[in-house]
């Protein structure tokens, strides 16, 4: 069965839709040896996933869900790849707080710590809010709250049969960059940062084939997956059936371009109290900075603003008058 398919790869072949569903199920039931689990996934990254492959990868990633309750919310997810290698401060888990409490419907799909060393679950679980066990117990949350984080492993169990597989290859594959892809609850806005240049306009085409309305695909040109406030960003932009492509540079929005090593954190400890200090208004800099461009990015592609200069404003604007943090600390309390 397998070996027809590691040939295409090797040859530099796109794989069928049909092939791709076979291997990724037998995959995902653990039928498949480790070796030709992490030969198809070694092959794959060689010849380099393309959008198609992309797009029915994460078609079998989201038919083994289990029943996912129907809802006409729309809402939006901040997700990342990882695998930057930054170990910065968790900016789309804060940029998504930032915006639930300017009453934003946010679906924030997230994992543990990856390539950084505090990951989205990891400052969540540190801030007190709950890691919502089941779909009805998140589309309530967003109901009462504006935010669910729906914790990764939680509705994603058959990645158990590769898990250690992608352990102990220790590198990048498919896996990476499909858990931005896999939100249950399929927003129809995103904010996708990805760890490769390469990958904006290949991830762009897959969320429109995945039938996202509005998204921005992000890559600091300094390497970071968020919009980043040391460098531009290269930044791909879904609008229905078209995608823009352009560089954003945040000193056009009078911010100062800071040095990645401010961005850096040790612990979740420390995130939290970041978070605190940035919704308190204590912390003033570029890690405020880095979370009101994405933030900001967030209003502007779920229609909220007319435009990012419009967007920063806002944010900035409700920060310093405190109301951010007000309706923070309702969230944190419910």
């Amino acid at each position: 069965m397998i070996s027809p398919i590691l040939e295409k790869l090797c040859e530099g072949q796109n794989l069928s839709e049909e092939e791709i569903e076979l291997i990724f199920s037998s995959m995902m039931k653990g039928e498949l040896s480790d070796i030709q689990s992490s030969s198809f996934l070694t092959a794959l990254k060689i010849k380099k996933p393309s959008a198609d492959e992309i797009f029915f990868a994460s078609n079998v990633l989201l038919k083994n869900l289990d029943d996912v309750p129907n809802h006409s919310m729309e809402l939006l997810d901040l997700c990342g790849t990882g695998g930057d290698s930054k170990s910065t401060l968790n900016v789309s888990t804060i940029s998504s707080l930032l915006l639930a409490s300017l009453g934003i419907k946010i679906a924030k799909h997230g994992n543990r710590s990856v390539s950084s060393k505090v990951g989205s679950a990891d400052l969540i679980e540190k801030l007190g809010l709950s890691m919502d066990v089941d779909l009805n117990e998140s589309l309530s949350s967003i109901k009462n709250t504006n935010f669910s984080f729906l914790f990764a492993p939680n509705f994603h169990k058959s990645m158990k049969n590769v898990s250690h597989i992608r352990k102990d290859l220790k590198m990048r594959t498919i896996f990476n960059i499909l858990g931005p892809l896999v939100n249950p609850l399929r927003p129809k806005s995103q904010i996708m940062g990805v760890y490769d240049i390469e990958l904006v306009p290949i991830m762009a085409k897959v969320l429109q084939k995945q039938g996202v309305k509005n998204a921005l695909v992000v890559h600091g040109l300094d390497g970071m997956d968020e919009i980043s406030i040391c460098s531009k960003t290269f930044i791909a932009e879904v609008n229905g059936k078209e995608i823009l492509e352009y560089e954003f540079n945040p000193e056009d929005y009078g911010f100062k371009l800071s040095s990645s090593e401010s961005l850096v954190i040790e612990s979740s400890d420390q995130s939290k109290e970041i978070t605190d200090g940035i919704f308190n208004n204590k912390i003033k800099d570029s890690r405020r900075d880095i979370c009101i461009l994405n933030a900001g990015a967030g209003l502007y592609i779920s229609g909220n603003a007319e435009s990012l200069e419009d967007a920063f404003v806002l944010v900035e604007s409700k920060l310093d008058s405190g109301e951010i943090n007000a309706s923070f600390q309702e969230i944190l309390a419910k």
